[in-house]
């Protein structure tokens, strides 16, 4: 397939360096000359926002983890500037991953998998183009369009499809039906979602954040008690087994000390909690609410034959 010469700016939010300049050396192999990177949540949606003010259409490489933001809080920030914004999730995480999926189903658009390869990326660029393509030159093939966005989805919605696509419910299971009888399609099981209770959009992230200080700036991991001075801290802090506030060795597992695994850690106000506290957050308009305030939807599901 031949490239379109037409590019899209492209901003990469990739924690590593190492990475970035690996991102940035295979875009150029692709054509693209517009590459802006940072390595924060919060530098890269100021980006964004300039590069959106400045008339440019960015793709987003997204890192998964990044050390000031939790990446569901960028890409809602990022879809509350621009609804459709594309946005590919870069992770080592596997994409069945409960905070993967979540983030596929909030809005993102694909996912490649760390360590990057050439040809994954290029693959990805070439979907992207050959929506483009589709969108410029058939605006009116809704099939295709409809083809294009199930393609990057496991299991697709029909409340989803309208609401990406633009098209109302009973227009689109025409589109479906269509596509049904082509054999390209067939429908799976009815699909419940969560839906804002303000603008009914069903793209809905699930942010989680430190039950304390209400910050995301948090990490998982384990906590050592040690009982002969009452310190509580993660395992890094016990430095050759010596405890951090009384120095003393620890050496004996129930006697000396006790350990407590997947908790976690706020690096804001340094709370430990064995929980988070969670809400949900409408890519679309921006609510914030809780799960007993929440609209359910149901709809058809489909997926590609």
């Amino acid at each position: 397939m031949s490239l379109i010469s037409n590019k899209n700016d492209v901003l990469v939010i990739e924690d590593s360096l190492a990475t970035t300049l690996l991102l940035r050396d295979f875009l150029k192999k692709l054509g693209y000359e517009n590459v802006e990177t940072c390595n924060s949540g919060k530098t890269g949606i100021n980006l964004f926002s300039e590069l959106e003010r400045a008339g440019k259409n960015p793709i987003v490489l997204l890192d998964f983890h990044l050390p000031d933001m939790d990446a569901n809080e960028v890409m809602t920030q990022i879809f509350n500037i621009k609804p459709d914004a594309k946005i590919i999730l870069e992770t080592a995480d596997s994409k069945s991953d409960e905070p993967i999926k979540n983030a596929l189903r909030s809005g993102a658009y694909l996912y490649i998998e760390k360590p990057i390869r050439y040809e994954n990326l290029k693959n990805i660029f070439e979907t992207l183009e050959q929506e483009k393509s589709i969108l410029e030159e058939k605006p009116s093939d809704n099939t295709s369009v409809i083809l294009s966005h199930m393609n990057s989805l496991k299991n697709a919605s029909l409340a989803r499809l309208a609401e990406s696509i633009g098209v109302e419910s009973n227009l689109i299971e025409k589109y479906l039906l269509q596509l049904e009888n082509e054999k390209k399609i067939i429908k799976t099981y009815d699909v419940k979602e969560i839906s804002c209770i303000k603008c009914n959009s069903v793209r809905i992230s699930l942010h989680f954040f430190c039950p304390s200080c209400g910050n995301y700036n948090f990490g998982q991991g384990k906590l050592i008690e040690h009982f002969k001075c009452g310190n509580v801290s993660t395992e890094n802090s016990y430095k050759e087994n010596k405890c951090p506030k009384c120095k003393k060795e620890i050496k004996i597992l129930g006697v000396d000390y006790k350990t407590m695994d997947n908790y976690y850690i706020c690096n804001d106000c340094n709370n430990k909690f064995s929980e988070p506290s969670q809400n949900y957050v409408c890519a679309k308009c921006g609510n914030i609410f809780q799960l007993e305030n929440a609209h359910w939807i149901t709809s058809t599901g489909y997926k590609i034959i």
